[in-house]
């Protein structure tokens, strides 16, 4: 999106603040953004909403900004339906690839906001959808990922990947991801799998722990479709879990299918961000070992 013009500019920006109160530092920050909000000319506070289930279909306001870690921004994505505003995400948690904004920089920024210099990333989702043998299914909207892993006795599992209707391989292991690009960065990576641009148009299908070791992570298109077949016995017991929040046990005959996300997205980019930049900082990415012995730089 380009910079706002004069015309554009005169119009107040309508920002709602989100984020998880029950966490008191989400509290007291959410307090101190609102009021700073409040006070700019050029910015319009519509409201504050600290809820975990409140409904966000509806929400009156052309930027929410979200308060907290990656986790609070991807439930702030589930709760808006497919109808989402742009998210800003202000990192009150730990690695913060969707959340990446510190509350100091933000203060910072507002001019950015005011004057709408900002970009909007339409990050693509995914839509999981579990069949049972009965014809009854349950679909799950998401932002990252969909794992099917172990559960107790956590034994081995047989999972079958079928892509546009075609068999592609079994997988035998601890579990199977299949990840967004945005969630390329998280529990697949995590696994072995590689990273993908967040404009990409891609899914990647990336084994936990593979019993045979020529499995190897697999890159597709995002306008195919996934389906994943469990194998199961009575000693296996497999879960979905999407998003890392979503959790849901899979029974025999089950199919768990997964797709693009009919809309995408929206998060808000300021001037200056960079994927790789944030790679880098949050990931040490590229970093020379040798070089942060000699500065000095280091653990403790």
């Amino acid at each position: 999106m380009p910079p706002a013009s004069r015309t554009e500019s005169t119009v107040p920006l309508r920002i709602a603040v989100l984020g998880n109160g029950t966490k008191p530092e989400v509290v007291a920050e959410a307090s101190r953004l609102a009021t700073a909000i409040g006070r700019r000319p050029g910015l319009v506070l519509t409201g504050v909403d600290l809820g975990d289930d409140s409904d966000l279909t509806s929400l009156e306001a052309d930027v929410a900004l979200v308060l907290g870690g990656d986790g609070t921004v991807l439930h702030t994505a589930r709760r808006m339906g497919d109808c989402p505003i742009p998210v800003l995400g202000v990192n009150l948690g730990r690695l913060g690839f969707l959340a990446d904004l510190a509350p100091a920089d933000f203060l910072g920024r507002l001019d950015d906001l005011c004057t709408r210099r900002f970009t909007i990333d339409n990050l693509m989702t995914l839509d999981c959808t579990i069949r049972s043998p009965d014809g009854r299914s349950t679909t799950y909207r998401g932002l990252n990922d969909v794992v099917l892993r172990a559960a107790p006795p956590f034994h081995l599992i047989e999972l079958g990947l079928r892509i546009d209707g075609e068999s592609v391989i079994n997988y035998r292991g601890d579990g199977l991801i299949l990840a967004t690009p945005v969630g390329s960065t998280g529990h697949s990576l995590s696994a072995g799998g590689p990273i993908l641009p967040p404009d990409a148009q891609m899914f990647v299908v990336t084994p936990i722990c593979a019993h045979t070791l020529t499995q190897r992570p697999l890159i597709d298109a995002a306008h195919k479709w996934y389906e994943v077949i469990p194998r199961q016995s009575e000693r296996q017991a497999i879960t979905a879990v999407v998003d890392g929040q979503i959790q849901q046990p899979i029974t025999p005959g089950d199919r768990v299918a997964v797709r693009r996300g009919e809309s995408p997205f929206p998060m808000v980019r300021l001037p200056g961000h960079s994927f790789y930049r944030t790679l880098r900082n949050k990931l040490g990415w590229g970093a020379d070992p040798a070089l942060d012995r000699r500065s000095g730089a280091g653990p403790g």
